[in-house]
């Protein structure tokens, strides 16, 4: 995401779970948030408090920070830009981000940022569509995790380097095979493969895409030898019994 600028942007950090506030002295203490609002404290006010004294939470207790950002969030509806209400809401997916087991929190509030962002900034609503995308391709949730992806990828607009933009379109491509969708699989791993052609660096990567979507193409054109393959990886892997009919 790119860094906040403007109001509420100063040590805002950027829209990843590796971003850490500054280190704070040794014998400094935490501020402590305030649990009531001063009746001589304007919302605007509030929320420029809530926002920063979350921000240098961040990185040591995102919990704290995350209850901070949400009720930013509350308050800010109503006096923030649809811009810096965008920028909480990234700064809340972050804070859900540092605290493991918060999947489907962080799902969530990826897609709230993403609809945030939606009418501001292409690259930032489809970079967190894409953070929703994995958590739930993680999840095996194939179906949903594809129309995600799917949305994010169709905006062109996401701030990654080629190779990243190759292995979204491979996950994909690996939702749609999920789904039995083997053409518009093999049209993803095609336009993932096409995302780093000529790219000597990433030929692994392009050969692996090719043969994924030749593979699919030949799974679409021969059903009965899909089913077939499934059944071998299933033996191989120790899988389940085949899906009922759909």
């Amino acid at each position: 995401m790119p860094n906040p600028s403007g109001e509420f942007a100063t040590g805002l950090p950027a829209d990843q779970p590796s971003a850490v506030a500054p280190p704070h002295p040794p014998d400094s203490r935490e501020p402590s948030p305030r649990t009531t609002d001063s009746p001589d404290e304007s919302p605007r006010d509030r929320v420029r408090e809530l926002v920063e004294t979350a921000t240098a939470l961040i990185g040591g207790e995102p919990a704290v920070a995350e209850r901070m950002l949400s009720r930013a969030v509350g308050i800010g509806a109503d006096v923030l830009t649809p811009e810096q209400l965008a920028r909480v809401r990234s700064l809340l997916v972050t804070a859900i981000a540092q605290q493991p087991g918060r999947e489907a929190d962080l799902a969530a509030a990826a897609l709230a940022a993403a609809r945030d962002w939606g009418d501001i900034s292409a690259r930032d609503a489809a970079h967190h569509t894409v953070v929703a995308a994995r958590i739930h391709y993680r999840g095996g949730r194939y179906r949903s995790a594809a129309h995600l992806f799917a949305r994010a990828l169709s905006r062109g607009e996401l701030p990654y380097p080629p190779e990243e933009i190759a292995v979204l379109y491979e996950l994909l491509g690996h939702c749609l095979d999920a789904d039995a969708r083997y053409r518009a699989a093999a049209r993803a791993y095609a336009a993932g493969a096409a995302a780093v052609a000529d790219r000597a660096r990433w030929a692994e990567l392009f050969a692996d895409l090719t043969g994924a979507a030749a593979r699919s193409r030949r799974l679409g054109r021969k059903p009965g030898a899909a089913v077939r393959e499934w059944v071998r990886n299933a033996r191989a892997s120790g899988a389940g019994p085949l899906p009922g009919p759909r």
